[in-house]
């Protein structure tokens, strides 16, 4: 008959024990905190959903089950990832996504929004078609032709993206073709441009400073190269320019308080925060507050409505009031318009649900009451989808 083993635990043994177990621990405490829907994504694959007893066909089923579960769920993927991302873009330039390129000095292009059709953004920028170009100012003179019919200005301003602002710095793993397009393009020649150029004596305009962004281009900080969104001087000129193009003269205060900041970047899908210098643009004079709560008719028309703001402008430029329908670069251009309206409403349509485009249309109107409509989007946008959309709804 044998005698079960006595355990003795030395002085100070229990303390490292309790380490060892805490040691062990890290990586399921760890798995606990990770984002595994962030993971999937950016290693482009599905992780292994957990299998229980019940559904297994055999032990062995289930056994190999578990350990890939595990292998996916457990551990420190998701910072080694990150960590080989981070290395891959610091150390060796490289992009760790198909639709990313890292450009000359550091320049993260968006080369396309969907990641299986990397160069489709680019390509469509930088190689207009005529087809595009009609469809794009047909949709316009719909809109406008609903706006301008109610006494209300109509205004189609574009962004210059970085894409044609610094064509000259795209990497080499553009394709040359698409590269050579890009930077032998002339800005009367895109999109953007034949629109300016076409909208002679009608009823609209069409604001598109390509010209005098490209001489402003390489002033400090004017365009984070690590952004997608124009977040910075070039808003600012672009918001004073725009108003001035309305009739309203902002002032020279306008710039007074300017100041360099550091905030995140706004490309997320590399897997890791970068931070930016960016200009900021307090606009005191003016007295502008931002709303913090959207009312409760935007949601009652707009079920989906995401990136809604209202800026009251308690010393503006002008007593008008603006409404501003944008893609996302509207969140980042609205600031630097408020201060030249008593008013300015923004919405971001991108998630406008087709069946809302009419009666949304008509209670924001009806609501606020505005003097001015600004269509705003970036000329990687255009042909615009949600415009072509309302246009057609509208003019029914």
């Amino acid at each position: 008959m044998y005698k079960a083993a006595k355990v003795t635990f030395l002085p100070g043994s229990k303390p490292g024990i309790a380490l060892l177990a805490l040691l062990l621990m890290l990586p399921a405490l760890a798995a606990f905190f990770t984002d595994h829907d962030a993971r999937s994504l950016w290693e482009k694959r599905q992780l292994t959903t957990w299998s229980t007893v019940v559904d297994a066909e055999s032990a062995k089923q289930f056994f190999s089950g578990l350990e890939d579960y595990l292998d996916d769920h457990i551990g420190f993927a998701l910072e080694l990832n990150r960590s080989y991302r981070q290395v891959q873009f610091y150390l060796f330039g490289d992009s760790p996504v198909a639709n990313v390129d890292i450009g000359e000095d550091g320049f993260v292009f968006l080369n396309a929004q969907p990641i299986d059709k990397p160069f489709s953004q680019i390509t469509k920028l930088c190689m207009p078609r005529p087809r595009q170009v009609d469809i794009t100012q047909k949709a316009i003179e719909q809109l406008a032709a609903v706006v301008t019919g109610r006494q209300i200005n109509m205004t189609f301003a574009v962004v210059p993206s970085k894409l044609l602002l610094y064509a000259d710095r795209l990497p080499n793993t553009v394709p040359k073709s698409i590269r050579e397009a890009c930077i032998n393009l002339d800005p009367q020649d895109s999109l953007p441009g034949q629109l300016v150029r076409r909208a002679v004596n009608v009823s609209y305009r069409v604001y598109y400073p390509i010209e005098h962004m490209l001489e402003l281009r390489d002033e400090d900080a004017f365009y984070p190269p690590q952004n997608f969104h124009a977040n910075s001087r070039i808003n600012h000129e672009f918001g004073r320019g725009l108003l001035q193009q309305l009739g309203i003269e902002p002032g020279t205060k306008y710039s007074d308080g300017a100041y360099l900041a550091e905030v995140k970047a706004d490309i997320t899908m590399l897997g890791f925060t970068r931070s930016i210098n960016t200009w900021r643009y307090p606009y005191q004079d003016y007295k502008v507050k931002k709303m913090l709560r959207k009312p409760e008719w935007v949601s009652q028309y707009y079920a989906k409505a995401r990136d809604f703001s209202m800026y009251s402008t308690s010393n503006p430029a002008s007593e008008r009031t603006a409404v501003v329908l944008s893609n996302s670069f509207g969140a980042y251009i609205a600031p630097h318009l408020a201060p030249g309206f008593k008013t300015t409403y923004h919405i971001n349509l991108l998630t406008l649900a087709e069946d809302e485009t009419v009666p949304f249309f008509e209670a924001l109107l009806a609501r606020t009451q505005p003097t001015d409509v600004i269509y705003l989007v970036h000329d990687g946008a255009l042909p615009n989808q949600p415009l072509q959309r309302l246009a057609r709804k509208i003019s029914q």
